[in-house]
């Protein structure tokens, strides 16, 4: 007879029982050895990868393991049939509107979310996820991957807006003196209605170097965070009522300082995960992970061996998501989203996808990648995938998926006709910002009251832009000392090289020294 176990302290296989006999039958269960393996193998070897072994705090490793045993192994076709469908459309319009630039467009640089498009689903659920919980306001910075599919899908941004700017025209009216920014750098600000709830979302602008835009979004959680709880319910606290979602690249999550700097404001010796001053109640990171950067491999491009290991230097939790199956992506969101609103700290989704071309649309990624890209070109993009799953299951047609397709291309056929009558609304200030002004506005105030003497304001302004007396002559000395410097070392290594004037490295520093004065 084969030898059994007691699981109880050892697996949370179920939820636990109430009163003194539940427990005690809870005690005495026993399992045989291999249907605890084949309990613990179903619920933590999957398509979503859990990593929080590493964190220092007890009480968060078993709150994470009396979450996924007691929920037990992922249900096959678990998800309502109106959410697969609404994944499904997400994932067929970023598609279809991908391929529509690409017609359209064929020089533009749109860095389009081929081969990540479950990016859609997943912050669906999150907004959808949130606004249940009673988040009202989700501060949002991304780079340029997938950001027009996000902004034109989700975040509401008009299709024909953003072909007026394509095309050369700007996001701003004329006569405000503004210049604009690249298309990858656009943002919006819509107010979301999930059932009886709404939330809303602020995309950031972004700047050209991809994470710098991570600080400002803390910076503006933090402000948004106070500005609320000073007209809220005493018991309100930060992370309640807003929270920062950052999207990041694989390559710049791993190589770019500024997001271990950004990190490094979560981390205290007194209270690890949350610093004072600078916490926003957690962040969710959800990394995109195409593995590749630019063109450089994921194993040329860092010593860690994921890009998310960076996160380990808060202890934060990372899952690791399959990208070609949105609704396990969708499941590892609401797992991240209750540890963030338990602990109030940070947590990473690595979602594991790829980039169907190159770096932009213009390159060729066959050139340097060419084995990773005869994989991708011999496989079905993720919305066919995720199609053909619903149409074999009956949740979706064949007909009614390729005429939603149809339909959504009509859409974007005619907001691109409506550029030639667009012209960009008026700027409309709201809340706190009702009453600000262009400064070259006639609106605007030309004598401002400062609080300065206005002849302390011009003494300042005037030293900030004064050059100094005999800047340009110290200057120019300090440039012919540097070139006669350089000319002697030329001229010491030349005949070093040439055999025929050997001098010591001491002996040619001293004689650089006693040659410029130094």
């Amino acid at each position: 007879m084969e030898k059994e176990y007691s699981v109880h302290g050892i697996l949370w296989n179920q939820q636990m029982p109430e009163g003194p006999e539940g427990r005690e039958r809870l005690e005495s269960e026993t399992w045989k050895l291999k249907d605890i393996v084949e309990f613990l193998r179903d619920v933590y070897v999957g398509r979503i990868a859990y990593e929080f072994m590493h964190s220092p705090s007890k009480s968060e490793r078993i709150w994470f393991t009396h979450l996924l045993e007691s929920a037990g192994p992922p249900v096959a076709d678990a998800t309502e049939r109106e959410t697969k469908r609404r994944m499904w459309e997400l994932l067929a319009r970023s598609e279809t509107f991908d391929h529509f630039l690409q017609a359209k467009f064929p020089n533009l640089k749109r860095y389009g979310l081929e081969g990540a498009e479950s990016m859609l689903p997943a912050l669906d659920t999150l907004f959808q996820t949130s606004a249940n919980a009673g988040i009202s306001s989700i501060i949002l910075c991304m780079p340029h991957r997938g950001r027009l599919s996000l902004l034109t899908d989700l975040l509401q941004f008009s299709p024909t807006a953003l072909f007026h700017k394509i095309k050369g025209g700007n996001e701003v009216p004329e006569g405000i003196g503004a210049t604009g920014d690249v298309i990858s750098h656009l943002a919006s600000s819509p107010s979301l209605t999930y059932g009886d709830k709404q939330v809303k979302v602020s995309l950031l602008q972004n700047p050209s170097h991809l994470e710098a835009v991570n600080p400002v979004a803390l910076g503006k959680t933090r402000a948004k965070q106070y500005s609320m709880i000073r007209d809220s319910s005493p018991d309100c606290a930060l992370g309640d009522r807003v929270m920062c979602v950052q999207l990041h690249g694989d390559a710049a999550f791993a190589g770019q300082g500024v997001v271990m700097e950004t990190l490094g404001l979560k981390l205290t010796p007194s209270a690890p995960g949350n610093l004072p001053h600078y916490t926003t109640g957690g962040s969710i990171h959800i990394v995109v992970n195409n593995n590749i950067g630019y063109t450089t491999p994921a194993s040329g491009a860092r010593s860690s061996f994921y890009c998310s290991d960076i996160g380990k230097m808060v202890n934060a939790p990372v899952l690791h998501v399959n990208g070609d199956y949105p609704e396990d992506v969708a499941r590892a969101v609401n797992i991240a989203f209750a540890y963030r609103n338990f602990f109030r700290k940070d947590i990473i989704i690595d979602l594991m996808c790829y980039r169907q071309w190159g770096h932009n649309e213009l390159d060729e990624p066959s050139y340097t990648s060419p084995k990773m890209y005869k994989l991708i070109r011999s496989r079905p993009s993720v919305p066919k995938m995720f199609e053909e799953k619903l149409i074999n299951e009956g949740t979706l047609s064949a007909e009614d998926a390729k005429s939603q397709r149809g339909a959504y291309k009509s859409q974007l056929e005619s907001c691109l006709q409506a550029v030639e009558s667009y012209s960009p609304p008026p700027v409309q200030h709201s809340k706190q910002w009702k009453n600000v002004a262009w400064p070259a506005s006639t609106q605007a105030n030309g004598n401002p009251e400062t609080g300065v003497e206005s002849m302390t304001l011009t003494k300042v302004g005037k030293a900030s832009v004064e050059v100094p007396e005999n800047f340009f002559k110290l200057s120019l000395n300090y440039v012919e000392r540097l070139t006669n410097l350089y000319l002697l070392r030329s001229v010491i290594l030349y005949e070093i090289h040439s055999r025929t004037f050997l001098v010591t490295l001491d002996n040619m520093h001293a004689t650089e020294c006693h040659y410029t004065g130094l």
